[in-house]
């Protein structure tokens, strides 16, 4: 599967089948907790993933404990393990039967597979298959993560952390009809100078100043650099006047750390028909502040 999350719902699916199951679950670990991220369950049944969720990990100390040499824990009497086990709470209801794989990579503990109440049949045989499953899903899960950092290395500038143009295209494909989107558009003064006179690294700071600074906005804001010395900041479910007033606290910020930049706003409705439009719009806001600033400064 192109898309990794497809195909490791798809392997629950064919693990369920197989083992005859109710439901089956992968759980990963986040620092001390352990959540469920993926789940297949049968039609006449209701997700239970949701409700499993940062769950202590020493909490589940019994079931890591049971962990065989195979990395295998397979409890045929769910109530004789909780009896068996004082303190252990079953964090899911109505199980019976369970077969769990611990995921590991690299000797590195990623969290566990549980398949619940598979067949009293498929019970024999579920421990070879989800051995050797539980491998193929480690790797599938180590695939899905250096397939998303790929992805957000994609659209992130690694300059400043902003997004990129890339990004910037992303994210306005995911915003819903209806929304009243800000774009204030900004194009730093005298970068080349600074390049020039200071070196690039001391214009590079100032890139990265000026993306905190835009960053730092209260509000649904998401900041791009959208080329050199250009950068978009996106404010939802704001107001022409809000925008404006965004724009003011942005000057303010800039003028008092000593940062030129010039600023022009455009504010609109989703779905947007011709992005390319909007930012034209806001191109021209941007250089009419451009030509206000240098006016300024000549008559300064």
């Amino acid at each position: 599967e192109a898309n990794p999350d497809v195909g490791l719902q798809k392997m629950l699916e064919k693990i369920g089948h197989s083992l005859q199951a109710e439901r089956v679950l992968v759980f990963e670990e986040q620092g001390n907790q352990v959540s469920a991220t993926y789940e297949w369950h049968q039609e006449n049944l209701q997700p239970a993933a949701h409700t499993v969720q940062h769950i202590p990990i020493n909490s589940l100390r019994p079931l890591y404990d049971t962990f065989d040499a195979k990395q295998m824990a397979i409890i045929e009497d769910a109530q004789a393990f909780v009896r068996a086990h004082p303190g252990f709470t079953p964090h899911l209801s109505g199980v019976r039967r369970l077969v769990s794989g611990h995921l590991t990579q690299s000797g590195k503990s990623l969290g566990f597979t549980e398949v619940v109440n598979p067949s009293a049949l498929a019970f024999k045989s579920a421990s070879l298959l989800l051995s050797t499953l539980t491998l193929f899903l480690a790797s599938m899960l180590r695939n899905r993560d250096t397939f998303r950092s790929l992805e957000r290395l994609s659209t992130t500038d690694q300059l400043t952390g902003a997004g990129n143009r890339r990004g910037f295209t992303e994210y306005i494909g995911t915003v819903p009809d209806g929304i009243s989107l800000a774009f204030i558009f900004g194009d730093l003064n005298g970068l080349k100078r600074i390049n020039d006179t200071q070196g690039h690294e001391a214009g590079d700071h100032l890139i990265q100043q000026s993306v905190q600074t835009m960053k730092a906005l209260n509000g649904d804001i998401a900041v791009f650099r959208m080329g050199g010395d250009e950068f978009m900041v996106i404010a939802r479910d704001v107001s022409e006047q809000q925008a404006q007033r965004l724009v003011r606290e942005l000057r303010a910020r800039y003028q008092s750390s000593g940062i030129s930049m010039a600023l022009g706003t455009v504010v609109c409705q989703t779905p947007i028909a011709n992005i390319d439009e909007v930012l034209s719009r806001a191109d021209r806001e941007m250089y009419a502040d451009k030509e206000r600033i240098y006016t300024s400064r000549r008559h300064s």
